[in-house]
């Protein structure tokens, strides 16, 4: 089978955001939302405020030109803080009056030029979904467990195969230029399962949400799309939808299963719900999967070795 190629699981979002960022002209403010916008999903915005407080160059990439959505000043990362951002935002003849950008409808920055990489993911994750089968075609010879862990700017990605007891650990640590964005995990973990699982052809648990996803396409659905092998997902929280009775609705659709409160399966591909349920609550007697602990300590190992 050929496997499926993404032309975003390698996006380097960072360099795409401060390039947004350099583009607001001076005596010109921008918001966090505005931002998020720009880069096509409005629910990147606190992501926005993750990367410019790690921003690696604030003299080429003015990150002190974006402020609150009301036109406060609001926080800056720097030893005098709002002070300091008070400051330059003057010096750009910018007027400020109780912590607040005079002006600031006319002051702020829209129109900035971009192609919109978080609505292209969208819609290749709408064209994604519909190859996602929630009919069973898997075996339980061979189970796999995958969980990526992350240090500032590097990811940490662990692999547990269990082959009836013959037990596999693979490691891999890779930069990670995608912040985690609601909805969007898939560009940011992908490419660690991508290098772990490429030649796996086995069951593959994978901390993160398969069909439970805003487009029916979550982290583990989309790695059983794009590698063809049965995945299931396991999320620690649950992202969307409501508990009746365990069972989580989306919509009025059953979408996924509440094991406990910090194990929430959903179908990933090749496999249905029920099934999905009733293997993991009889494997592992109704708690959160073993080998995907093992895979998560791997991961943190890993950080403590080369971290």
């Amino acid at each position: 089978m050929v496997k499926l190629q993404s032309p975003f699981v390698d996006c380097d979002l960072y360099s795409d955001f401060y390039a947004l960022v350099r583009q607001i002209p001076k005596g010109m403010v921008t918001t966090y939302g505005n931002l998020a916008k720009a880069l096509g999903d409005v629910v990147a915005a606190r992501a926005c405020g993750y990367m410019l407080s790690i921003n690696p160059d604030p003299v080429g990439t003015p990150c002190y030109k974006v402020v609150k959505s009301d036109g406060e000043v609001g926080k800056f990362t720097h030893p005098l803080g709002s002070e300091e951002k008070t400051r330059r935002l003057q010096s750009d003849g910018i007027v400020i009056e109780d912590g607040r950008i005079v002006s600031f409808e006319s002051l702020c920055f829209k129109d900035f030029s971009s192609e919109q990489p978080l609505q292209k993911m969208k819609e290749e994750q709408g064209k994604m979904a519909s190859l996602v089968s929630l009919e069973d075609d898997f075996s339980t010879d061979e189970i796999a467990a995958v969980d990526v862990s992350y240090d500032d700017e590097f990811g940490y990605g662990a692999m547990v195969i269990d082959r009836k007891g013959d037990i596999e650990i693979r490691h891999r640590k890779m930069e990670c230029r995608f912040p985690y964005i609601p909805g969007y995990l898939t560009y940011r973990e992908f490419k660690f399962i991508r290098e772990l699982a490429g030649d796996y052809k086995g069951l593959l648990l994978v901390d993160g949400n398969g069909y439970l996803h805003p487009r029916r396409i979550g982290l583990a659905s989309f790695t059983g799309v794009m590698l063809g092998i049965p995945t299931i997902g396991i999320a620690k929280s649950l992202l969307l939808g409501r508990n009746e009775r365990n069972w989580i609705y989306d919509d009025l659709e059953k979408s996924a299963y509440m094991l406990r409160k910090n194990c929430v399966i959903s179908a990933g591909h090749r496999i249905s719900l029920d099934s999905a349920v009733s293997y993991i609550s009889e494997k592992y007697h109704g708690k959160y999967p073993e080998i995907l602990k093992k895979a998560h300590a791997e991961t943190v190992k890993l950080r403590t070795v080369l971290g």
